[in-house]
């Protein structure tokens, strides 16, 4: 097993170095403006390096000067959800029909996304932010949950809201003194699953896809037994 693991390691630190070194061939061919040989090689380095969002994101670039623009919105997008910032700038001015309309800002659809609990339907996002009113639900259900009282931590979820009426989750980080990171991933993605209904934003009458990320944090205190 030790061997294994050495071997699986040995393949990382060898892909990271030939990915690092297309990046800087890469970088050299559009300091160059030979934007068609950049395209090939950060084509190259995206394969190797699927979660590198500076593959995604030079590749981009480049498509953007062969005027490629749907695949350079495309491979914005890419680089945007590995928390590339700057993508998400290039994203609004270059990129006003996302994959087809399918992905908005919030600002830009017609009509939020909302969520219904017990038969009453709010807004899910009040300006920029979750509603304050869906933030307490599922603080209080993460609170009430039974396994996760049995440990002291935090949980912190990155999420997108989708055109199928439910939540991509990107990121949920387990913090504090537990084995059990497995269990309390399980948890959390029950009870954000079926806390409310959820309902897509909308334009011109379809559903679509919000652009924007939302967070949430919430501690979590071990209950004396």
């Amino acid at each position: 097993m030790k061997f294994a693991f050495l071997l699986f390691t040995q393949i990382c630190i060898s892909q990271n170095i030939e990915v690092n070194q297309l990046l800087i061939d890469g970088e050299k061919a559009f300091i160059e403006n030979d934007f068609l040989l950049a395209k090939e090689i950060y084509t190259k380095a995206t394969n190797l390096g699927l979660k590198n969002k500076d593959c995604w994101f030079n590749l981009a670039i480049s498509e953007l000067k062969l005027e490629e623009n749907d695949n350079a919105c495309e491979h914005f997008y890419q680089a945007y959800l590995l928390d590339d910032g700057e993508a998400l700038e290039l994203i609004k001015k270059n990129c006003p029909n996302l994959r087809n309309g399918s992905i908005m800002s919030v600002n830009d659809v017609e009509e939020k996304p909302k969520f219904i609990y017990k038969e009453e339907k709010d807004l899910l996002i009040e300006g920029n932010n979750l509603n304050p009113k869906y933030v307490r639900l599922l603080t209080r259900r993460l609170q009430r949950s039974r396994i996760m009282s049995k440990y002291g931590g935090s949980v912190s979820i990155q999420f997108l809201i989708n055109d199928a009426n439910g939540l991509d989750i990107r990121k949920l980080i387990v913090r504090g003194d537990t084995n059990e990171t497995e269990i309390i991933n399980k948890e959390v993605l029950s009870i954000l699953n079926n806390l409310v209904i959820y309902v897509s934003a909308k334009n011109k009458g379809v559903s679509v896809g919000l652009l924007e990320k939302y967070f949430f944090t919430i501690n979590f205190i071990m209950k004396p037994y």
